[in-house]
């Protein structure tokens, strides 16, 4: 089975959702686009509005001359990076964009007499470097679910989570206009070169049996090895291994939490169309022992505090799983009626004991006293990079528990991108972000074919990560350590577009990332001396002051009207251009947005451009034939 693809090149999403432990309830907070340092509220005499801090996500430097506009109205960053933009009260979609920096958009909520202090990080644009994938036949986006895993390194006390890991991929056959995902007619394999044994360094299959798990050696709980061939997954796109018993250990006793995995993609003939890395994190830095002397004492406290038996069981060599009292999504175990989740009990518990000892005082952020951790790093995607913590998104652990104890269902029911990213940049309904796919492409033949962390990669290590063992497939394909974003990856032809609808769009290069002669790249902008068109922008001149730069504006108009000029327009730096918007009979303006723009009358007019974006009109139908359904 083949998937078409048509004009392929995303932007942003970001997210943090719950790693090992699996029991984040969203705060709300506002973070957004290119990362932000979240959103606080601050009483002002009066005054309605937003201010904040706007820095660069690579250096922390404060930006100056950043637009920052909510649609009806703007403002610029100071010296320092500081801005003010007063507001109505409501809920408004701020955009932040400055010259040489992508787009980058929040949700941000104002209440009357009240002014919202809103931070960024922006990422630099987008290079102009030829794209590896464009000489390729066939690419792989794979991805692990949850990016981080977690993994004892004893299990003769009880087990909390088994050693499993779980990669996925989609491969697609580059082509022109369309391209092919590949479901069929193909193998995709596995192996873990530095990790072949996970059994030399654990004693977990010693004790499965115990736990419920009747496998051999190094097979995992769902019967999965540590080299195989990818399964077909449940929705048909892409090609997945579950249950992976994979270690932090190498086989000569290397501790990596960040291995990777070799995929080897093979026609049915048997030939190698294509390889691929990606990494596959595990880690064991639990670190209980932050405050517990061992565990037996973790056993000990359990049966003074619930009337338990577990360390005579253990001394009598019979051991436990949390899971079998108490409920664990992640396990897909009921537990046992009247007790408390594992989440719901691990955090309401240890709430108040952070502080317990002064190695755990002293743990920053505190949630690594149990999830990995300082060594491991778990938290290291974008959203880190820009600023924000674990409680940004998942609250501090009273407010975890208390969203359980109200309902919420741990690892079923994760903090949402669209909590404070826009429309555009939202998970699907009712889906966690790491099983979402697109859903608002512009050209509707995208939508449903891809998934977000095919792109973007996955929860906790958003591209661009931190570590540089992440981005892998970004490096084989695109030459950086960006998100897929370069249409190139999997067209031929196509050198601009956008996959979110709503989304700023990208005239990536054409002539393979190369300059004129005298001229220089930066960031998606080209100067040369003969003011040639690359990667999106046109300058003038020698590009030693005195420069004019062109930024390009591309209008969409959805089904049911249109939108004139129906181009992309060349715009010059900081100036504004209008188009005007018709719906067809029968149909009426339902929305305008994107370039920081306003609608008067049929009119939108963008604010100063000062990057490439995108104008997208929608329409909706106003009257409704008697044929039946649309």
């Amino acid at each position: 089975m083949q998937h078409r693809l048509l004009k392929f090149a995303p932007v942003l999403i970001f997210t943090l959702l719950a790693a090992c432990g699996g029991t984040g309830g969203s705060t709300g907070a506002t973070s957004g686009g290119s990362g932000t340092s979240g959103s606080a509220y601050t009483a002002s005499g009066g005054t309605t509005g937003v201010t904040g801090t706007v820095m660069d996500i690579s250096t922390g430097s404060a930006l100056s001359g950043v637009t920052v506009s909510d649609g009806s109205s703007s403002t610029t960053t100071n010296s320092s990076g500081v801005y003010t933009l007063k507001e109505t009260a409501g809920t408004h979609t701020l955009e932040a964009s400055a010259k040489g920096y992508l787009n980058t958009w929040q949700v941000d909520s104002v209440m009357t007499g009240v002014t919202n202090t809103v931070n960024w990080s922006l990422t630099k644009s987008y290079g102009t470097q030829a794209i590896p994938a464009s000489k390729m036949s066939y690419v792989v986006l794979a991805w692990n679910d949850l990016g981080m895993h977690c993994d004892q390194d004893d299990y003769s006390y009880f087990s909390i989570l088994p050693p499993f890991n779980t990669l996925h991929a989609q491969v697609i056959k580059r082509g022109g206009e369309g391209a092919d995902v590949m479901t069929s007619g193909i193998t995709v394999s596995y192996t873990f070169p530095k990790k072949t044994d996970t059994a030399l360094h654990t004693n977990f299959w010693q004790y499965a049996p115990q736990f419920g798990w009747n496998v051999p050696a190094n097979t995992g709980i769902t019967g999965t090895k540590l080299s195989g061939n990818m399964q077909l997954d449940s929705n048909g796109l892409g090609f997945v291994a579950t249950g992976i018993p994979l270690s932090p250990y190498d086989d000569d006793g290397t501790w990596d939490p960040y291995g990777t995995a070799v995929l080897t993609v093979k026609d049915s003939s048997g030939n190698v169309l294509q390889t691929a890395t990606v990494v596959a994190p595990v880690s064991t830095e639990i670190n209980c022992l932050n405050c517990h002397s061992s565990q037996l004492d973790i056993l000990q406290q359990h049966d003074k505090d619930n009337g338990t038996n577990l360390a005579g069981d253990q001394a009598s060599g019979i051991v436990h799983q949390c899971a079998e009292c108490h409920a664990d999504n992640a396990l897909g175990a009921a537990g046992k009626a009247g007790v408390e989740n594992l989440s719901l009990a691990m955090h309401k518990y240890h709430a108040d004991k952070m502080a317990y000892t002064a190695t755990a005082a002293a743990m920053t952020p505190t949630c690594f006293n149990c999830h990995p951790g300082p060594k491991t790093q778990c938290l290291r995607g974008q959203m880190y990079r820009a600023g924000k913590t674990c409680t940004d998104c998942h609250g501090d652990m009273a407010t975890m528990a208390s969203s359980i104890s109200g309902g919420r269902q741990p690892w079923l029911q994760e903090p949402k991108c669209g909590t404070c990213h826009d429309a555009s940049h939202s998970e699907n309904p009712n889906t966690l972000y790491r099983n979402s796919v697109l859903n608002d492409a512009v050209d509707g033949d995208m939508n449903g074919k891809i998934y977000c962390e095919a792109c973007h990669n996955s929860t906790h290590a958003e591209f661009t990560s931190a570590n540089p063992a992440d981005p892998t497939i970004p490096k084989q394909l695109q030459g950086d350590t960006y998100w897929i974003w370069s249409c190139q990856v999997c067209h031929n032809s196509e050198s601009g577009s956008h996959m979110h609808s709503g989304a700023p769009s990208y005239t990536g290069t054409t002539s393979g990332g190369t300059t004129s002669s005298g001229g220089s790249t930066d960031g998606g902008s080209t100067t040369s001396s003969g003011g040639s068109t690359d990667g999106g922008s046109t300058t003038s001149g020698s590009g030693d002051g005195g420069s004019t730069t062109a930024y390009t504006v591309t209008p969409y108009a959805g089904s049911g009207g249109s939108i004139s000029p129906s181009g992309p327009q060349s715009v010059n730096y900081d100036a504004t251009t209008s188009f005007t918007v018709t719906p067809n009979p029968g149909y009426s303006t339902s929305s305008v947005t994107g370039c920081g723009g306003s609608l008067s009358g049929n009119t939108y007019t963008t604010r100063p451009i000062t990057a490439n974006c995108t104008v997208t009109a929608s329409f909706s139908r106003t009257t409704t034939s008697d044929g039946g359904d649309d």
